[in-house]
């Protein structure tokens, strides 16, 4: 249902109202309610992934683990996050600081953790300006520097359900703000959902949940009232909301251009997502497990992703690249059909199917075709996003394999746009002659989360990664945006994320979020449900799910 202004103004208001005590709240206060939300996240959580998956209209049962991981799962995972740093159990130690490359590790950290993600580790990576006692000093947000009163517009994303919740309960406990928590049209019906999970906070006037249309997130947005905003969006809506106006490429390039919105606003905006193959020896198996996994990275949640795997960087001339991208196609088409359930998806898509630069390949019976292309002759992609189902190919010259990381590297943080998250596949990650190029990646890859050998997107369900753009993104050329949320360390100043796993999972099987893994749906499920009270019952149905 659409708010009035006047609706719109009574809610800012009594927000407003309850801002003070919200700021005074001590920890043990908000632990209780953030407790209280998990619980309601559990009872709520089969409507909420089902619910997703009925609305996105995904017609494979498994593909219905996609809303149970990043739904109601990793919002549970977060939010004990949060609880655990309320609680004072997130300190800092010297035995997970590396001071040779200023990094923190910050996952795996439970049993569970390592079982559920297999072989996976992450850090994060600092300034060398800063010091292992400055990083310990500098992390807390308003924990550490007080709270004051302040309202925060979340403008929640359409695409994946749990973003709406995990921006809110950042600036909840970050920022101490309260929060207007206004949903996307494209997933706005998730508001019986949300205001259910944050039941509690609703009742004391520390949160606020509205739908609404474009004018209502302009009249939002220019409120008086509202003291700050966080977008997860495109980097044009950003503009509209700071300038008024999209702003064209010579605005863009200005040292700055004058604002007109002045409000602080907090923005992940979406990224060229790159893949980069790193040239080596692959066997059969393993060019088709790696095929797999960048089907995954385009087709989960139906390519509506910020971090979708957009352009596969192949080097030129290896001997291997055709059988790649042979395999690519395969597990395309064999995954199946899918739903273009975003608005304008589908005519983007139709008018490529009648463009020669773009090869159909999927049935073309399909509801959705699934299209690849030569990135050179479609080179607008490379500073845009697709926001479909589209793979675009790149291939780069090189001399010898050590020097394509150089030109990978600087291809794509010189020629695709957006900073958020990039990934590199590289056979031999773990070898000892080859670490001088894996540490060429993570070093100078310039984006907020480097994947070693995964799809960069698995960030965002490690609740301890920072999500975000890379630092220093002008106001007036955004990217991939300002700030990071997530990060339940609460770091203040952290440079970029790094996930690592080894080249191949498993001879035998694939990472249970892979789109083809017939078994998601359950294990994720039984996941969740283990995730939210740690029952003996629910852990034995997790290991069933995952071995039959």
């Amino acid at each position: 249902m659409e708010l009035s202004q006047l609706d719109l103004d009574r809610n800012i208001n009594r927000l407003r109202i309850h801002s003070i005590e919200f700021s005074e709240l001590s920890d043990d206060d908000l632990i209780l309610l953030l407790e209280k939300t998990i619980k309601n996240i559990q009872e709520v959580s089969y409507y909420w992934a089902t619910l997703s998956a009925e609305k996105k209209q995904i017609l494979q049962k498994h593909k219905e683990g996609e809303e149970w991981l990043g739904g109601p799962f990793v919002s549970i995972l977060t939010t004990q996050y949060y609880i655990e740093y309320l609680k004072g159990n997130t300190k800092l130690t010297e035995d997970k600081y590396d001071k040779s490359t200023n990094s923190y590790k910050v996952f795996p950290n439970k049993l569970i953790e390592s079982l559920t993600f297999p072989l996976l580790k992450a850090e994060i990576r600092f300034n060398k300006s800063m010091s292992f006692e400055q990083i310990k000093e500098f992390r807390g947000f308003s924990q550490r520097i007080g709270h004051k009163s302040n309202v925060t517009l979340v403008l929640g994303a359409g695409n994946v359900s749990s973003i709406p919740f995990l921006d809110t309960i950042f600036h909840l406990v970050a920022n101490r703000s309260v929060v207007l928590l206004k949903l996307n049209p494209v997933n706005d019906y998730l508001l019986p959902v949300f205001e259910k999970v944050f039941a509690e906070f609703i009742d004391r006037g520390f949160i606020s949940v509205v739908n609404g249309n474009l004018n209502t997130s302009k009249y939002l947005t220019k409120h008086r009232s509202i003291d700050s905003i966080h977008l997860t969006g495109s980097n044009h809506t950003y503009e509209n909301i700071v300038y008024d106006k999209t702003l064209n490429d010579k605005e863009r390039s200005l040292s700055t251009f004058p604002k007109i919105n002045k409000k602080p606003i907090f923005t992940e905006l979406g990224n060229v997502t790159p893949i980069i193959i790193h040239p080596g020896k692959w066997t059969k198996s393993e060019l088709k497990f790696q095929a797999r996994k960048i089907a995954t990275a385009k087709l989960n949640n139906s390519g509506f992703n910020c971090i979708a795997a957009q352009v596969i960087v192949l080097p030129k001339g290896w001997r291997s690249s055709e059988k790649l991208k042979k395999y690519i196609k395969f597990y395309l088409k064999k995954i199946g059909d899918t739903t273009s359930y975003y608005p304008g998806s589908n005519q983007s898509l139709e008018s490529f199917r009648n463009n020669d630069n773009y090869e159909l390949v999927n049935e073309s019976a399909c509801s959705t075709p699934f299209m690849i292309a030569d990135l050179d002759a479609e080179d607008k992609y490379s500073t845009s996003e697709v926001w479909n189902s589209t793979l675009y190919f790149k291939e780069l010259e090189y001399s010898d394999n050590d020097s394509f990381a150089d030109v990978s590297i600087k291809y794509v943080n010189n020629e695709l746009w957006g900073n958020l998250g990039a990934s590199v596949l590289i056979k031999g990650s773990n070898k000892k002659h080859l670490k001088p190029v894996v540490d060429k990646y993570k070093n100078n890859l310039n984006y907020g989360t480097v994947a070693i050998n995964e799809w960069s997107a698995i960030a965002f369900i490690i609740p301890t990664m920072p999500w975000g753009g890379y630092p220093g993104n002008k106001d007036n050329d955004i990217q991939s945006g300002q700030g990071y949320v997530h990060n339940a360390y609460f770091f203040e100043s952290p440079l970029k994320g790094i996930v690592e796993t080894k080249f191949r999972f498993s001879r035998f099987i694939d990472p249970p979020w892979f789109v083809n893994n017939k078994k998601a749906h359950r294990l994720f499920k039984n996941l969740t449900y283990y995730q939210a009270n740690n029952s003996k019952i629910n852990f034995i149905k997790l290991i069933f799910s995952t071995l039959v």
